[in-house]
Order: C-alpha cells, then structure tokens, then sequence
C-alpha cells in the first residue's frame, strides 16, 4: 500500500526480508536458523565467506583482519584478496567493497547471475543453507552437477519465498546503511554476544589459528575493538532508521528462544503458524529442558566453566568499554567468575527482545 502524505512518498511494508550481521562464534549460525530455515525463507550462509575468510571491510576504505591486528586502507572499488585460504583456494575471485554491496543487492532481488564462483560453495553455502536448498541437495546426489542444479532450483526458490534472509559476518555495522537505503522492505539485526564467550568458542575450535595465549589476546583485541566500532555506529543507523534496525542480544535470545523466537518472526512480519517453522521446532534449544544436556541449558554462559582466569583477566582493560556500553560485568576476583549465580550481564531494557513489540506496532 502506498501512502502519499504532503510531499512525502511512505511505503506501507508487511513483510520483511532480514540480514543478520555479527561475528564468528556469537550465535549467529542459531540466530540465522531461527530466521532462515522456515518454510516461507530463503537463507544464504554467509556470502562473502568464499572470498574474504579472515578480512572483513571496515567502513569505506579498510580492511582488517578479524584474526589479528592487521588493517589496511583499500579503495572501494578495488578488490581485495584475502591470502589466508590454504593454497590461496580462491585467488581468482577477489571482490571489492563495491562488488560487495552489489552481491548483496543481487541476493535480495534474486539475481544470482555471476555468484557461482564469488558466493555459492556446495559445501557452505547449499550445506548449511537449509530447507531452502534441500532440492539443490537432491539434484546434486543425483546429478553431481552443480551449476545445473543451481539454476534449476534456487532463482525459483528464493522469488517464491516471502522473505530472505543472509547471515554476513565480514561488513562493519556502518557499511550497512546503504542496503537499508537501497532496499526499503530489509530489516537488519545485529547480533551481539559477551566477548569473553566468543573467544572462548573460538579457542575450542581446531579450524580457528589463536591457540597460544599471546595471540588469544591479540584477537581478543581486535573482537573488542570492532564490537565498539559496530555498536556506535549502530547507534546512529538506529536513529536513522528506528523501525528497520535494532542489535540483538545472544543471552537474551537463549534464554526462552522459543517466545524470543516468535516475538522476531514477528518484527519482521513472519507467520507465526508452526508449520512454517517446523524445522526450527526439532532444534535442541526448543526442546523440553529436562532432555537438554547441563551445556545445552546454559549454552550463553557455559564459557565461564572453561574459559581460564588468566585469559578474562587480560581481557579486560582491552575490553572495558565494550563491556560498558553492552553491560558486561567485569568480574573482581576468580571467586565470583566462577560462581554462576552471579549474572555476567544486564542488557539494557532498550535492546531486550520483548522490546520488539512496541516497534513491530508502528510499522
């Protein structure tokens, strides 16, 4: 519906397509099958993972590494390629920031037209991409031919769905703002979690290089100093735009994630009938807690059980003012990190799930 108001043009949106921005190990994977594995979804995992797996943009001109303390100035418009890849397994394709926001533009508006080698990965991208990509999956055990299958199913697929969904961990918060401009009916959340947590996930596992404590730190660092980046310049695209981004707590959204759940279906104008959902229901965390594991039920805050004292404490003065702004506890003594009645966070009231109410009405 459109509504011609003074001089104004509004456009009445219902429902929404959704991009979930973050970092490594912060719940985003949960958080895009939430959004992304509805039957009413087409989900894409990650679409700049192929060609930057370690560098992320950061405002215009920067690219850094989300590993260590590495950036450098890079023109928009000129491809970077991300030397990380064993055997450099995607030298041929760099992408530069510009082809960035294309490719997200041409996800929206499902044009895939030249993705085949810069986004879609058979193993990521249709592995993880979940009920959307499931008849990609059969055709590939039956033909083995990717790009047929890929242009059999997929346009098809994402036109035919109601809202689309990307998981996109290599962008800084502010680069965001140009899709929100570009697409009016594009919801954005971006998703934070304790800093202490994601290091923590990231030591347990074997494909992420910081082992030894002196580059733990070094990409504790480098964690902390993006997340303050993203959040002050989310609180500029929050003013903005008020009814199209807001960030999202991970410990909020593990703690109830069915009601928290159905409470962004619907800000982002999702049905609520089960139906839609059904594979999002068999998830652990929506299961009865009494046949969750002690680690499933305390999945936000189980990093506190293994993650070392040394390591928290070194954190901190290279951390503070992210916990600050986020409502992170810094913890005194080792005594009242380790007792686990002892709350690590108090989010503020604005940034709480339930919050999305109030701004799904105005809509």
């Amino acid at each position: 519906m459109v509504l011609l108001t003074g001089l104004y043009l509004h456009i009445s949106v219902k429902y929404y397509d959704v991009l979930i921005s973050s970092y490594m190990r912060s719940g985003s994977t949960l958080t895009g099958i939430i959004l992304g594995w509805r039957a009413d979804t087409f989900y894409l995992y990650e679409p700049f993972w192929k060609v930057s797996q370690w560098a992320y943009w950061h405002g215009n001109d920067t690219v850094c590494r989300s590993d260590y303390l590495d950036c450098r100035k890079v023109e928009p418009g000129k491809a970077v390629q991300d030397k990380s890849f064993p055997n450099n397994k995607y030298k041929d394709h760099p992408v530069s920031l510009v082809m960035a926001m294309k490719i997200l533009r041409k996800i929206y508006s499902c044009q895939f037209d030249g993705l085949k080698r810069t986004v879609f990965d058979r193993h990521i991208t249709v592995g993880l991409g979940g009920p959307s990509w499931s008849q990609m999956r059969t055709c590939m055990k039956s033909k083995g031919e990717f790009e047929s299958c890929l242009q059999s199913y997929i346009p098809q697929n994402c036109k035919n769905a109601t809202h689309r969904v990307a998981k996109v961990l290599r962008l800084s918060v502010d680069l965001l703002e140009d899709i929100l401009r570009a697409r009016k009916n594009l919801k954005v959340i971006h998703l934070f979690r304790d800093p202490r947590a994601i290091i923590n996930s990231r030591i347990e596992r074997k494909w992420y290089p910081p082992h030894k404590e002196e580059r733990i730190i070094e990409n504790a660092k480098t964690l902390c100093n993006k997340m303050l980046y993203d959040f002050q310049a989310g609180q500029k695209l929050s003013k903005l735009y008020p009814d199209r981004f807001m960030f999202v707590y991970y410990e909020d959204l593990s703690e109830n994630p069915s009601g928290k759940s159905k409470e962004l279906f619907k800000y982002f104008g999702m049905n609520l009938e089960e139906h839609k959902y059904r594979h999002v229901k068999k998830l652990s965390v929506f299961n009865n807690a009494a046949k969750r594991s002690e680690r499933q039920n305390n999945t936000a805050f189980w990093w506190r059980k293994s993650l070392k004292w040394d390591i928290v404490q070194k954190m901190e003065p290279l951390c503070k003012d992210v916990f600050t702004e986020l409502g992170y506890k810094i913890f005194t003594n080792v005594q009242e990190y380790q007792n686990l009645s002892t709350s690590s966070i108090t989010i503020p009231n604005k940034y709480l799930i339930l919050k999305v109410k109030e701004n799904a009405s105005q809509d």
